[in-house]
């Protein structure tokens, strides 16, 4: 059983959210690099508690080139949320990443278990996540 299992099984998005998905998708397919597209993305998947998703795509937009000044509130966010980054206090939005510290060693072996389903490979994934979210929202 795959960790996405869950996701694929109990996961419903509102379907309010697909007015926001289906531009920001195609967007990130024809423009990979298109932080804009890729924050609505994250924003979508991660108010829809799907965070490891959200991680997961905040990672890829990072390796294709995404602004990461644009992507830094979300993934750590994201970390926060799923115990890979620890705050002593408030963290400020806008420079989440000046209040936290993050376990790379934890977030290193979360990627390598998320990752391991699609070979390790971070396009695939991300290739499954949209796909599955194109679908949950149809």
């Amino acid at each position: 059983m795959a960790w996405y299992d869950e996701f694929v099984e109990r996961w419903r998005p509102p379907r309010g959210w697909r007015d926001t998905f289906e531009p920001a998708a195609r967007r990130v397919e024809q423009s990979p690099a298109d932080t804009e597209s890729w924050c609505d993305i994250i924003m979508l998947l991660g108010d829809t508690r799907a965070t490891e998703f959200a991680l997961l795509a905040c990672l890829r937009a990072r390796a294709l080139g995404a602004d990461q000044a644009r992507l830094s509130p979300h993934l750590h966010l994201c970390l926060l949320d799923l115990g890979l980054a620890s705050a002593s206090g408030p963290v400020p939005l806008r420079d989440p990443a000046s209040a936290m510290t993050t376990d790379d060693a934890a977030l290193a072996a979360w990627a390598r278990e998320h990752l391991a389903p699609f070979d390790g490979d971070l396009g695939r994934a991300l290739t499954f996540i949209l796909e599955l979210t194109r679908s949950k929202l149809a």
